[in-house]
């Protein structure tokens, strides 16, 4: 798992680069974001699980979505037990209201947001309540496909789903589904952002930092060429070749494995010829599970 440090990390390392060199705080914090836009790939998002009441169609998108990885509907859920995140637990003395699931609870409720520092991604989607209550909701086709979702390549997983969804709006964006009403999971992957701030926070990794700071560097001394000022062209030159290097081994770094389970995960997979489609509908938590492959079996009837 990623650590984060904030901005002022940043700000400090170019204090000592830079010093004399007159700086604006907001065009280095928008300089910032463009690199990490740049610098994206899925390790460095956090993944969440969101449980959000669908009404009139619709859903609200969760705060600092950056991608949807899927949908999957509360079959259980009825009008009637449409509690708001707290349930009432009963007993002979007392009655006691918590925003945690009780044993009995009707409405099938989990906290309003699921972080993985809570539950694991494989403990939530291998839980009683998933297997029990959720199927996936699919992507619907035609003009409002967004590229606010993964794209699925096999489209034979989603035969028997009935349930489907988009994404509408411009800047507002909310989620439309075909059933009226309900309860539905949504597992994304979350741009992280400083709680107190609402900055974007940093993966703790001297490439990235490196790889921001030239990005910075390379912009002001652009300013500084298109201002007129003589001998920033060739320091602008120099700081894109170092962020465009730096770039590349931030982003390699995080794709490669770091841990013996990786490789073991990355090996294993090297070994199915045929992909397994019931993955997808166990909300990926049968990958730990060994497959039967009949095609190995000559003797197979």
């Amino acid at each position: 798992m990623l650590n984060y440090v904030t901005i002022d990390r940043i700000f400090s390392k170019l204090h000592r680069d830079l010093r004399g060199t007159e700086t604006n705080e907001t065009d280095v914090i928008e300089w910032i974001g463009e690199a990490l836009d740049f610098l994206k790939v899925p390790q460095v998002l956090e993944e969440r699980v969101a449980i959000v009441t669908v009404s009139d169609y619709h859903a609200e998108i969760p705060d600092n979505l950056h991608m949807v990885t899927q949908i999957a509907r509360n079959n259980s859920w009825t009008k009637s037990c449409a509690c708001e995140g707290a349930c009432a637990c009963t007993t002979e003395e007392t009655v006691v209201e918590t925003a945690t699931p009780c044993d009995e609870d009707p409405c099938n409720t989990v906290n309003p947001e699921i972080t993985l520092d809570d539950w694991s991604y494989t403990i939530w989607t291998s839980s009683e309540l998933y297997q029990r209550n959720y199927t996936p909701v699919r992507l619907a086709t035609g003009s409002f496909f967004n590229n606010l979702v993964c794209k699925e390549k096999d489209l034979s997983l989603y035969l028997t789903c009935e349930d489907e969804y988009t994404i509408v709006g411009t800047t507002c964006k909310r989620l439309r589904f075909n059933f009226i009403e309900g309860q539905v999971a949504i597992s994304y992957l979350k741009n992280v952002a400083d709680e107190d701030t609402g900055y974007p926070l940093i993966p703790e990794n001297i490439s990235y930092i490196t790889a921001i700071t030239y990005y910075i560097k390379w912009k002001l001394a652009e300013l500084f060429e298109w201002a007129g000022r003589e001998g920033w062209a060739g320091k602008a030159e120099k700081a894109e070749q170092r962020w465009l290097k730096y770039a590349r081994q931030a982003k390699n770094q995080q794709k490669m494995p770091k841990t013996l389970d990786e490789y073991q995960n990355l090996l294993e997979q090297t070994h199915y010829l045929i992909p397994n489609h019931k993955r997808y509908y166990g909300y990926f938590g049968n990958l730990g599970k060994s497959q039967t492959r009949q095609f190995n079996n000559f003797n197979r009837v």
